[in-house]
């Protein structure tokens, strides 16, 4: 196979989605009926409007003028006899409405403005809902029992590397007014932007940095152009943020300091009068600068190195060792709470606790409770809803990290935490993904409502009262965010069947049954996927289309599917899979691509009778892409199945492999083929927001296809033609090699090392010639190819002794040798070793630079012994 340069990125002037933003909504009304039936109200002769509310700061100019463009669209009168009366009056709550539906006028009451919004809005998607131009009469009240919904902007940057896009320092208008008219009728009232103490604030023991002003100018146009629409903006920080060893403010302020993180930063101690003017100035600086803010988010644990909790819940400090976790991080959130509180008395001031549990064997549920404990007055706890949880698959409990849309949760930490913040009188935030997750973010949305149910009754039944919707992806507006906004004021009296025909009428009208069954077939395919973190993290459900496919072992690593530095994926397929083996992969994606093309053809059977529905049109070719992709992810895992198999064999056996194989690489042309006439149609197809970029785009669907094109024309023969001749289908890529009890050691530049290995250990001998003090050996073992190796550290021993039970004649191996202090002494190897970027979890090993470890081969073992000895006699 000719491997071909990838393509390059398209310019971000040429994200069309961002302009179908801020277009409006292509209004569908399923209008076929002229007559009214009993008990139903006739619009047809015209409506007029009539509102009584009293006006403040226009804030309802929006939502009125939205009711006029909608009847405009539905072609009624806006000067007719229907009267639709909007008065003030007491309601339950903030955002609680009455809807008075009578034979002659619709009188929409609430206390509040934005109580009207939400009213305006489920009035316009009741008349969405029918066959024509009535309301049935009735008597409507709706109360939220989510009081904050924030969610994000699909496309704002993300403050980080490798691009440090910072959305209050450049021009783009991240929030044009139909997008913000489009999420405010989905039920968003809140949008996070990222901001950092840093770069915005001026405290006792810091001037404003040199772009403060330019950023406080913008998030001040932001916060009023949101607040239009009833959505607040909420900053995002993590704070106070562990600072490195030669920063000013701690080189001028030692008080600040705490021991060092897991980042080589120190942590921020709080308990200093120093330490508590600062958080205190920070934040009232903020919100008296920007006192319109709805609140702020602020990851107190985890994510990145804040407090000296950081570090080993504090033991390091002498002054955090005392303190319980609930102190440390009451500590910081004290002064934060009243400097906000203070400047705006109605901000929230929202605690996330951002401890993923995602199998790195890191667990702190007794410290999160004793936060849960302590947690300031005023102060929302927030944690992931499913941080911890998981669940069976195939006969087996899996366990889930985080940021999971296909497992509903909770976890029973998170009920544990809601239960004991709640008992202290704080209220609760849920951090979950709405409208897609790290599971496939390479879609706007991923259409399975009634999962969304489920969370959100779990939610309703534990009293959580506030929802972060997203992190930088999960956020694009659709039938996601509209049935968590639906959600939001659910009372659960009823069935997920009933809620989800609900949803479907404003859309799907007449044809609302069949969507209800798409939705179903496709949320019982989706909750199949495979839950383990690194399936979401490295696997193909994302960007497989343009994966190449490897018939020759290449042994080239899988990239993160949230970012783009990395290039595309390889074939070493292992890296996804977790805990889980291949063919139970297999099996999960299998079931999960058979229910999901099930429900899409559901949808697709729709298509003629929505030919003037964009938004139809849409949500069913969405539907389609991701059938492609979950279709491909599945072709992707067989192929190097098969590749496996024909691995060992050399008879005919190996030619209908090597047909099958064939066979898939055809599939997935064809499927990159129509991928690429999806793209063209949606834009929105293969954006990453958090790569803020795109994992797949025409020209790479291009660009794979002549990839498998050339694998066909190229390697499928020279591999026929060596299994016709009778021998391994791969030649075998040279490297070194050691047999194990050959006592005899193998040199490096600075240390040797030799290998014994029986009963089901494998003990390593390593001679140290420099003998360093903070010398470090690791040891990389993988006894499964093209699966991540077992990493072994040896801090200064001389015998390493590792479990090796295996019926494998030899195993992948490498030793190096470096120092914990002085990295820049690089690495020395048995193979040469050069790392690899490091990737989560995974690390920086490069699978390119290994030998074979040979565990019980007699005759490679006598020709070690002979060369050994022969050596011997010529140094004698």
């Amino acid at each position: 196979m000719i491997y071909l340069n990838e393509p390059k990125q398209p310019n971000q002037k040429d994200w069309k989605f961002v302009k179908e933003l801020s277009e409006p909504v292509n209004l569908h009304f399923n209008w076929t009926r002229t007559l009214a039936r009993e008990n139903e109200a006739d619009l047809n002769r015209g409506i007029k409007i009539e509102n009584n509310f009293p006006a403040v700061n226009n804030n309802l100019e929006t939502a009125l003028n939205d009711l006029n463009i909608f009847f405009t669209a539905a072609k009624i009168n806006l000067d007719g006899k229907y009267k639709i009366i909007i008065e003030k009056t007491d309601s339950a709550c903030f955002e609680a409405y009455r809807l008075d539906i009578k034979l002659d006028s619709c009188r929409i009451q609430a206390n509040d403005s934005e109580g009207v919004r939400r009213a305006i809005y489920y009035l316009e998607d009741l008349l969405l809902s029918v066959d024509g131009a009535f309301l049935k009469i009735e008597v409507i009240n709706r109360k939220p029992w989510l009081k904050s919904r924030i969610s994000r902007c699909f496309f704002g940057p993300i403050k980080r590397p490798p691009l440090n896009r910072d959305e209050l320092l450049d021009d783009m208008n991240y929030y044009p007014d139909e997008y913000l008219n489009r999420l405010a009728h989905e039920g968003i009232n809140g949008l996070w932007l990222t901001i950092a103490f840093s770069d915005l604030c001026k405290t006792s023991i810091t001037e404003l940095a040199p772009d403060a002003e330019k950023r406080l100018a913008k998030l001040r146009r932001t916060v009023e152009k949101c607040l239009r629409y009833g959505i607040k903006t909420y900053i995002f920080c993590i704070e106070p943020r562990a600072m490195a060893p030669d920063n000013p403010v701690l080189l001028n302020n030692p008080d600040l300091k705490g021991p060092t993180a897991w980042d080589e930063n120190h942590c921020f101690c709080p308990f200093s009068d120093v330490a508590q003017d600062y958080l205190y100035d920070s934040t009232n600086w903020i919100f008296s600068q920007v006192p319109s803010l709805g609140g702020m988010i602020n990851i107190s644990f985890g994510e990145r190195a804040t407090t000296c909790l950081s570090s080993h819940f504090g033991i390091a400090c002498p002054v955090c060792s005392k303190k319980t976790p609930g102190e440390i991080i009451a500590a910081s959130l004290k002064p934060m709470e009243r400097g906000m509180r203070e400047a705006a008395p109605e901000a929230e001031l929202i605690s996330w606790l951002y401890v993923p549990q995602n199998g790195t064997g890191f667990s702190c549920d007794e410290q999160m409770l004793d936060v849960a404990e302590k947690l300031p007055k005023n102060v929302i706890l927030q944690y992931n809803f499913e941080s911890s949880g998981g669940k069976e698959q195939l006969g087996k409990y899996r366990h889930a990290g985080d940021y999971w849309l296909s497992y509903v949760g909770p976890s029973n930490i998170f009920a544990e935490l809601s239960k004991t913040a709640s008992a202290h009188k704080n209220a609760v935030s849920a951090k979950i993904q709405v409208s897609c997750s790290h599971e496939v973010a390479t879609v706007p949305l991923v259409p399975v409502p009634g999962l969304l149910y489920k969370k959100y009754k779990a939610m309703y039944d534990l009293g959580v009262s506030h929802v972060m919707q997203c992190w930088y992806f999960g956020n694009y507006p659709g039938i996601m965010n509209k049935a968590a906004g639906e959600l939001a004021f659910e009372d659960f009296n009823d069935s997920e069947e009933d809620f989800l025909r609900r949803l479907a009428g404003p859309e799907w009208g007449q044809h609302a049954d069949q969507a209800v069954k798409a939705w179903e077939l496709l949320a019982d395919g989706y909750a199949n996927y495979p839950l383990d973190n690194m399936f979401q993290y490295y696997g193909p459900m994302h960007d497989g289309v343009v994966w190449p496919l490897h018939l020759k072992p290449a042994d080239k690593p899988l990239a993160p599917t949230w970012k783009l530095e990395y290039g595309t994926s390889a074939d070493r397929y292992g890296e996804c899979l977790g805990t889980f083996s291949l063919e139970e992969v297999l099996t999960l994606c299998a079931e999960l691509s058979r229910k999901w093309h099930s429900g899409m053809k559901i949808l697709r059977e729709l298509r003629p009778d929505f030919k003037d529905s964009k938004e139809c049109l849409k949500d069913i070719a969405l539907a389609e892409a991701l059938d492609i992709q979950f279709q491909s992810g599945y072709n992707i895992l067989k192929f190097y199945a098969l590749r496996d198999e024909l691995l060992t064999v050399t008879d005919g056996q190996g030619l209908k492999i090597l047909s099958q194989m064939q066979e898939l690489v055809l599939t997935e042309i064809k499927n990159s083929t129509r991928m690429v006439e999806l793209c063209e149609a949606d834009s929105r197809l293969g954006f990453h927001p958090e790569a803020e970029g795109y994992k797949y785009f025409p020209e790479k669907l291009a660009w794979r296809i002549k990839l498998l094109k050339s694998l066909l024309e190229d390697d499928f023969p020279q591999v026929q033609e060596r299994i016709m001749s009778g021998k391994k289908a791969f030649i075998e890529r040279k490297s070194k090699s050691y047999c194990c009890n050959s006592a005899k050691y193998e040199y490096t530049a600075n240390f040797a090392w030799k290998a014994n290995y029986e009963d089901g250990k494998l003990k390593i001998s390593i001679d140290n010639f420099t003998n360093a003090p903070d010398d470090e050996f690791r040891i990389f073992l993988e006894t499964k190819a093209f699966n991540p190796p077992q990493n072994i550290i040896g801090s200064g021993k001389h015998e390493i002794e590792i479990p090796l039970v295996t019926n494998a004649k030899e195993v992948g191996f490498n030793i190096f040798k470096t120092n914990k202090l002085n990295s820049n002494n690089g690495y020395s190897g048995w193979e040469t070793f050069y790392p690899l970027t490091h990737r989560l979890v995974l690390g920086d090993y490069n699978p390119q630079a290994k030998g074979r470890l040979i565990l019980n081969n007699s005759k490679t073992k006598e020709k070690y012994l002979k060369e050994n000895q022969t050596k011997k006699k010529e140094r004698v």
